[in-house]
């Protein structure tokens, strides 16, 4: 079977009801409002995880899709998703990450260092053993987070011929806000725990720079 868990915020749109209709492949939706959670991404998958543990005799043919609901997808997705295999993650096309330290920038490139959150796939005793999401970087980062450390133990991010559509509606946020994307702290405990090189110093820099930049007087 395959757990489809939706972490979403106040709003369930249309679009992404309708892809979920369309799909050929049988799965369990298990939808939670993160407003329940301060609006925190990581503490709502963190609940789930939570929840998919009660699960009696999951294995490896049980499938877990996380998954955003801002995204426009095909009616096969969740049936090429459920191939992944065990100590294996899948991926969107597109959704694969390789981080530019040096610029600060993570960007589509030659390796795959960790992935976007959006859409991943991963077997349901991959998933309960893996630990879970950052409770100190609660939003933003922690799918790359989860990503890095989910390579550093060895899973394998393959990507999946298939592209999902990010309908976008970012919004801009108090820096200070723990769902910003521009959060200092959150940002200087990821270059933290992932960042020590040899452009530590001067992302560390770039971080709080910008931020007394854009939004002192």
């Amino acid at each position: 079977m395959i757990f489809v868990f939706v972490p979403y915020y106040d709003k369930w749109p249309d679009y992404f009801q309708e892809c979920l209709d369309s799909q050929t492949a049988e799965f369990i939706l298990m939808r939670y409002d993160r407003k329940e959670m301060g609006g925190y991404w990581s503490g709502a998958c963190n609940y789930f995880l939570k929840q998919l543990k009660t699960y009696r005799g999951l294995t490896c043919e049980d499938i877990v899709c996380i998954m955003n609901n801002d995204i426009l997808f095909g009616d096969d997705l969740l049936a090429e998703g459920g191939k992944v295999r065990e100590n294996e993650i899948l991926i969107p096309g597109g959704f694969d990450i390789q981080i530019d330290w040096k610029t600060k920038k993570f960007i589509n490139g030659s390796r795959i260092d960790t992935f976007l959150g959006r859409t991943f796939f991963m077997t349901a005793p991959d998933f309960i053993n893996s630990g879970g999401f950052s409770r100190v970087i609660p939003h933003y980062l922690s799918d790359y987070d989860f990503g890095i450390r989910m390579i550093k133990r060895g899973m394998i991010v393959r990507t999946m011929d298939k592209q999902i559509h990010h309908v976008d509606h970012a919004k801009n946020h108090n820096p200070w806000s723990v769902i910003s994307v521009n959060n200092p702290l959150f940002w200087t405990i990821f270059l933290l725990k992932h960042g020590r090189n040899r452009y530590f110093f001067l992302n560390l820099l770039k971080i709080w720079a910008e931020l007394f930049k854009k939004h002192l007087p």
